[in-house]
């Protein structure tokens, strides 16, 4: 025989609906249920009854059948329309079998008999509440692993991010600091060997953001709700561009192109100090508005290499926001901190861009 205990177990966390006409009976019935539920609503027939539906979320509903306005028949089958998951029990003073087949069709978990009984209201609560609790618990597992899930997945772009950052930013700087030394003889045996990537130790990366500390009389700030702005927009691109490899829109290619001119006019407004990379960034807009066939047919070849490019240059960004949204940009000679990231920029336009258009001599880009 099963208790209200045995109930409980199942009832104790659920918040029910709970929908009378009769004022009397559903004061009466709401303090019984009241021992058994984590919460109960009450509505006074089944129009009332589907306006809180609709504001709230209900573990069981239960209500009574003939109502005014609308009956429990009624709203069950428009509740079944929203959610055809939903629990419903029905309360009836009939026992004629057309009722029973009604509530059938309408999708109702169990019906309760007028006049409740103890006995009979934890007979026919017990299973529905038992499915319900079971079902309550499913629902929070996938909420927890679609969570997990997406911080696994953050992590996993976030780490890719940054050894896409590290080696491509070492392999940059190598070759910036090597134009800065005077050339040596190269045997010619040696002409045509392939240079190794730089160690992907990110101690040279670090140093080379932490440099120049001379700062200027002015103290420019990055405004936060530029902050903001930037760093929407810079973990944004890569998202668009993952989207885009694993389903191909043109669309996503637009939103690419309009991320970066905002950008660009968000830069702008720290002339002169983000010149340079505000003009890189509206000089590949322009390019990626100009050759949107060529930048398409190089993300079908080769997404991996524009993935690794603007994962770096979202990295650098991040890394501006991070230091001058606390430190002065009006630097001495603050420039030299933009050549890597004009750097990835222009190596991402001399991908797709034909030769002809996008002969850019390198001195000019960092001619400061």
């Amino acid at each position: 025989m099963l208790s209200v205990k045995d109930l409980h177990k199942f009832s104790k966390e659920l918040n029910v609906l709970y929908v009378e006409d009769d004022d009397n009976l559903r004061e009466e019935t709401q303090s019984l249920l009241i021992t058994l539920f984590q919460s109960i609503t009450t509505a006074i027939d089944g129009e009332h009854g589907l306006q809180e539906y609709n504001q709230n979320f209900y573990d069981l509903v239960i209500s009574d059948v003939n109502m005014p306005r609308m009956n429990g028949i009624e709203m069950c089958k428009s509740i079944k329309e929203i959610n055809p998951e939903q629990k419903i029990l029905i309360v009836s003073a009939h026992d004629e079998s057309e009722i029973l087949m009604s509530l059938i069709k309408t999708g109702a978990s169990g019906f309760i008999l007028k006049p409740m009984t103890l006995d009979n209201l934890v007979i026919s609560l017990y299973p529905v509440c038992r499915d319900a609790q079971t079902q309550k618990m499913n629902i929070q597992l996938v909420n927890e692993l679609n969570e997990k899930n997406r911080l696994l997945e953050k992590q996993n772009h976030e780490l890719r991010a940054l050894s896409n950052t590290i080696e491509t930013k070492h392999f940059q700087l190598a070759q910036v600091l090597k134009e800065c030394e005077p050339e040596e003889e190269t045997p010619t045996q040696n002409t045509n060997k392939e240079e190794p990537l730089p160690s992907t130790d990110n101690t040279l990366l670090n140093d080379y953001f932490e440099n120049d500390t001379d700062e200027g009389e002015e103290n420019i700030l990055l405004l936060s709700e530029h902050c903001e702005d930037l760093s929407e927009i810079f973990s944004d691109i890569p998202e668009i561009i993952a989207r885009y490899i694993n389903h191909p829109n043109k669309h996503e290619i637009e939103l690419i192109t309009k991320n970066l001119s905002r950008a660009a006019s968000v830069l702008v407004f720290y002339t002169p100090y983000l010149d340079i990379i505000a003009s890189s960034f509206s000089e590949l807009a322009t390019a990626m508005t100009e050759n949107t066939d060529e930048f398409i047919e190089l993300m079908t070849r080769d997404p991996q290499s524009i993935l690794m490019l603007f994962d770096a240059v979202s990295s650098d960004i991040e890394r501006y926001i991070e230091r001058f949204s606390v430190e002065s940009l009006a630097m001495k000679n603050i420039h030299h901190i933009h050549e890597p990231t004009a750097l990835s920029i222009q190596q991402i336009i001399t991908l797709f861009v034909p030769q002809e258009e996008s002969e850019v001599e390198t001195d000019d880009i960092f001619d400061f």
